[in-house]
């Protein structure tokens, strides 16, 4: 599977989704508001824009595609599944591929498409963007793959750079598995090795959104979601010490340097508000490669696609978390309102009081991301929000349906507790309480219009 795949898998199932944009666009600040606006008009095709410039202001050879996971339909498609697959269903789908996992196969640079042009290492020749009017500059936002120094499993996850210089990048991390990487290696003196996969079937890039432990080859698990194992080849740098993917249309290498920080942000982020700046470490350039006929793609930080792509795959990881515990929960959704990662709807079928702050503690467990946690009865449609709201309004009461607990970990990029780890952790259960006779929910009769036939 690659991206040309998925590409044909569009205009098979739904060919309205694509839109090919001609005119020329300025990838400073222009490309983004025309995707911003098209969501402003609940429009969400996926855009390819084919004329524009690269970083040294000359006209890119590769094409943009943009908005790919902007909708859940659209990752339905991903999955080569029809659009129309309810909220429940693909989340069902994604929680069944992840429990499959494929190892990776290894092929010859003469196999793999990713390796037909190896380019000077000089990010300016590509079409990266500036996303936002107070952003520091144009910033890759991409996966990154690497391998743990110790263990030699993968991770492959996004991390937003900023583009210092031709040949060197800042990264942001989130304290999780690949900021672990690098920790380990910086102790040691050494630099980590990795590599950008800048475009790619979005099946891929939705596998590296599955909640997995630090222990987990994440290579495994994106091949379990794609349905096949992932081709990779060894890089041009580092050689079978880090393998990519051989499918890929771009590949970027190199060094997280040791003790090495730069000024990185502000950049709007998932939370749609800009991050404060700070130091972070800085990744040297050692080798690009790809395609005769690459595309790059971009995602746009804080907006549906960058919301959607982290909060789908979740369900799926979420739902295996809590159903391990509450084998009668229903549904799991992470709602655009939460920005994707903050709040939580679990539905159960409950049979015992405790058991809706069972289910939220483990949904806490699966990712540290959630903040607030609503857990409703199983006659509640989690995927529409004003359900799950009627249902804390006609359901709750404060005193005695609402827990806090305090300092648990969580986002940096959270605005509440800017820069720290933790933060405070919310849990709502808003299913019925055994202990009240609650009245039934009224029902309308059936209409049937004047002049039916039966």
């Amino acid at each position: 599977m690659d991206l040309r795949t998925y590409i044909d898998s569009v205009r098979r199932l739904a060919p309205e989704r694509l839109l090919e944009v001609t005119d020329k666009h300025d990838i400073d600040l222009e490309v983004c508001a025309m995707i911003a606006d098209l969501e402003k008009q609940k429009r969400e095709p996926l855009v390819l824009f084919s004329n524009i410039d690269n970083l040294s202001g000359e006209p890119s050879e590769f094409p943009l595609l943009m908005n790919v996971f902007a909708s859940r339909a659209a990752c339905a498609v991903a999955l080569d599944l029809p659009p129309e697959q309810s909220g429940r269903e693909l989340m069902l789908e994604f929680q069944a591929r992840e429990a499959r996992r494929e190892k990776p196969v290894v092929v010859d640079a003469a196999d793999a498409p990713v390796k037909q042009v190896r380019m000077d290492p000089n990010l300016h020749f590509l079409p990266v963007l500036t996303h936002h009017v107070a952003d520091l500059g144009p910033y890759l936002t991409m996966t990154w793959c690497a391998r743990d120094p110790d263990t030699g499993v993968y991770n492959s996850s996004f991390h937003r750079c900023y583009v210092r210089d031709p040949n060197h990048l800042v990264m942001f991390f989130e304290r999780r598995h690949l900021w672990d990487y690098f920790v380990r290696a910086e102790e040691r003196g050494e630099a980590l090795p990795v590599a950008c996969v800048v475009g790619h079937h979005p099946a891929y890039y939705l596998g590296n959104c599955i909640l997995n432990g630090i222990a987990d080859d994440e290579y495994e698990s994106i091949g379990g979601l794609m349905g096949e194992p992932l081709r990779l080849v060894p890089s041009e740098t580092f050689g079978e010490e880090l393998l990519v993917p051989a499918d890929a249309e771009m590949v970027i290498e190199g060094r997280v340097l040791p003790h090495q920080r730069e000024v990185e942000g502000p950049f709007g982020d998932f939370t749609g508000m800009y991050g404060d700046p700070g130091k972070s470490p800085v990744v040297e350039i050692t080798a690009i490669t790809h395609r005769r006929d690459a595309w790059c793609m971009d995602i746009l930080a804080g907006h549906r696609d960058h919301r959607l792509l982290g909060a789908v795959p979740k369900e799926g990881s979420i739902y295996r978390k809590v159903k391990a515990v509450v084998p009668t929960v229903q549904s799991v959704c992470l709602p655009l309102s939460g920005a994707g990662r903050f709040h939580c709807y679990i539905s159960i079928d409950k049979r015992c009081e405790g058991e809706a702050k069972l289910a939220a503690m483990a949904a806490f467990t699966a990712s540290e991301l959630l903040k607030h946690v609503v857990v409703v009865d199983a006659d509640i449609d989690v995927y529409d929000e004003e359900e799950v709201l009627w249902a804390v309004a006609t359901r709750v009461d404060a005193a005695t349906d609402i827990s806090i607990i305090d300092r648990v970990k969580g986002s940096r990029l959270d605005p509440v507790h800017p820069g720290k780890d933790w933060g405070s952790k919310l849990i709502v259960d808003a299913c019925r309480n055994e202990d009240i006779e609650f009245p039934d929910r009224i029902a309308a009769a059936e209409y049937r219009p004047k002049g039916a036939k039966d």
